[in-house]
């Protein structure tokens, strides 16, 4: 592309909240949109890149990948597949220009977090989740998506409950049960707002990593904690221990085939189809006596 058409499409293409360099003194941020820095996402990725692993032969998910700047990134530091997937059609269009004009092998789909699942999108090496929590009607859902298609390690960068705001967490009981609570603040939003750019739930530090840890991440670490910011590194646990630590047992029963009518105290026979929607994996063997891959429906 000519310069001439790469600014003519980075005009058609506005507003854009990534600045990236797109070479020949060209960038596809000039100035701010919400008030944030004209070169956003360049703090993060200051905090971040020293997270993340060598990066050459694996695989990486940016999840509300914007116009793609961390995953441009990834890819210049040799990923073997990187994808990025964002629900907004303007933000894929954004990625697939900056693809065009880099030269670089990203894939970009228009995916929203609650839709990923191995089935649409295969697992990967590395999850980053930047700048997307507070974004979400269903933080737990996109939790649970999230631990879903991260094989090994997951990266969050969101905004938090302010610290200096923060009531401090307390120990409850519900009858016997003795639990910690955990502040969440809900933002109320305007009512002439677009949903895009709506924050959700601000989660205190201790709400955040709590709620990662009940998710299933076996390891999770708070790297930084800045004004209303915060990072946190996550990993999984390899084999039956992630199942043990997780729990999280959901079935999806089909009716294949079974009698329509019956007399007053006749046995029936059903066939039916249980496909494992939860995260926890089921064990081949079942409970002593129940013989191999039994399934108890309740």
């Amino acid at each position: 592309m000519t310069r001439d058409e790469i600014l003519a499409e980075l005009k058609r293409l506005e507003p854009w909240f990534h600045r990236i360099d797109l070479g020949d003194g060209l960038f596809t941020k000039t100035e701010s949109v919400m008030g944030e820095p004209v070169d956003h996402p360049h703090q993060p990725w200051q905090i971040i890149q020293k997270l993340l692993p060598d990066l050459r032969g694996k695989t990486v998910l940016d999840v509300g990948c914007n116009a793609g700047f961390y995953a441009f990134e990834a890819k210049r530091r040799g990923a073997k597949r990187v994808l990025g997937v964002d629900g907004q059609r303007q933000h894929v269009r954004q990625g697939l220009f900056v693809r065009k004009v880099l030269g670089l092998d990203v894939e970009f789909r228009r995916v929203n977090v609650y839709e990923l699942n191995p089935r649409t999108v295969g697992q990967f090496d590395i999850t980053l989740a930047l700048g997307l929590l507070y974004h979400l009607k269903h933080p737990i859902l996109a939790l649970e998506k999230l631990y879903e298609v991260t094989k090994d390690l997951l990266v969050i960068e969101t905004a938090i409950m302010p610290p200096r705001k923060t009531p401090k967490s307390f120990a409850y009981s519900f009858g016997s049960a003795k639990t910690i609570l955990h502040p969440l603040a809900y933002v109320e939003n305007p009512a002439d707002a677009k949903e895009q750019v709506f924050n959700w739930f601000l989660p205190s530090v201790e709400a955040l990593t709590a709620l990662l840890r009940n998710t299933g991440f076996a390891e999770v670490e708070l790297v930084e904690v800045k004004d209303d910011r915060a990072v946190v590194v996550c990993r999984k646990v390899k084999g039956e221990a992630a199942d043990a630590a997780l729990k999280h047992f959901v079935a999806q029963l089909k009716l294949q085939d079974g009698p329509q009518i019956c007399r007053a105290s006749d046995g029936l026979s059903f066939r039916v189809r249980v496909e494992n929607i939860g995260l926890a994996r089921w064990s081949a063997t079942g409970e002593a006596g129940a013989g191999k891959g039994a399934v108890s429906l309740g």
